[in-house]
């Protein structure tokens, strides 16, 4: 762990990645109107999710207000039951326009080139409804202050934070870096743990009066599967869908009904 400042922090968030989804397992696009329950494997990795800290202090717990998140969540929760369990909009994953649903191949991991590896983190993902990586910070940053405000009001030291891999990314490169260049260095696999020291004292990054001005955040764990068996860990990644492309795989998109749920088409 890099230099953690004060003997004791205020409060630690753990920044958790969701579970994994059909949507996921396919390698199709999974932002914030896509909204599918957990599949058996991603069941599996909340179980162990929840046992990571069946016997940790926990003080509270937020989601997203996505299926995902809010299961992976409770499955910390059973285990914490005198603890408040709260849902929040404004922590949905990034709204990727146009590419909701579609495979990872028609798009998306040219898009995820210019935010990573080109740092334009205010191109947005097409469509009227895309979000960049600054506009969905600049939602979702708001809410993590009134957290973390609360937190260190009421005493609670410990607080989950269970959300999506991209919001994931946005908030630890601001909080830690100051910067959405470093996204890339927060890349997370299903069910990953995250821990995020949070020190009363002026963050280096952030002008006085600034959203997190007032805290310093210091990196424990990034990215930790350490809970996870390997025989739950996901198989798939945007990645592998370059090397071993399979056009008859690609040609399928994931769409949500009138009713909310989540249906597979093919193309």
């Amino acid at each position: 762990m890099s230099d953690t400042g004060p003997a004791h922090p205020q409060t630690t968030i753990y920044f958790i990645r969701h579970g994994e989804t059909e949507v996921n397992r396919r390698n199709c696009v999974q932002g914030k109107r896509i909204d599918p329950p957990l599949n058996e494997r991603g069941r599996q990795q909340a179980v162990h999710v929840g046992l990571r800290f069946q016997k940790a202090p926990v003080d509270w717990i937020v989601t997203s207000t996505s299926k995902r998140a809010i299961e992976t969540g409770a499955a910390v929760a059973q285990y914490h039951t005198g603890v408040p369990f709260e849902h929040f909009d404004e922590l949905n994953e990034l709204e990727f326009g146009d590419l909701e649903g579609m495979h990872v191949t028609a798009g998306y991991n040219d898009l995820i080139k210019q935010w990573d590896r080109q740092h334009l983190a205010e191109v947005k993902a097409p469509g009227e409804r895309g979000e960049s990586p600054k506009t969905c910070a600049q939602r979702a940053l708001p809410r993590l202050q009134q957290i973390v405000d609360d937190a260190v009001a009421k005493g609670r030291r410990h607080v989950c934070v269970v959300v999506h891999s991209r919001l994931i990314q946005i908030l630890m490169a601001w909080l830690i870096d100051g910067s959405l260049d470093t996204m890339l260095k927060y890349k997370q696999k299903k069910a990953a743990v995250n821990e995020v020291l949070v020190f009363a004292e002026p963050s280096p990054y952030c002008r006085e009066g600034g959203v997190m001005a007032q805290y310093r955040f210091v990196p424990g764990e990034v990215n930790s599967t350490s809970h996870m068996p390997d025989d739950v860990v996901s198989r798939v990644s945007s990645a592998t869908s370059l090397t071993n492309r399979n056009p008859q795989e690609e040609r399928i998109r994931f769409v949500s009904d009138q009713g909310g749920n989540v249906v597979l088409k093919h193309m």
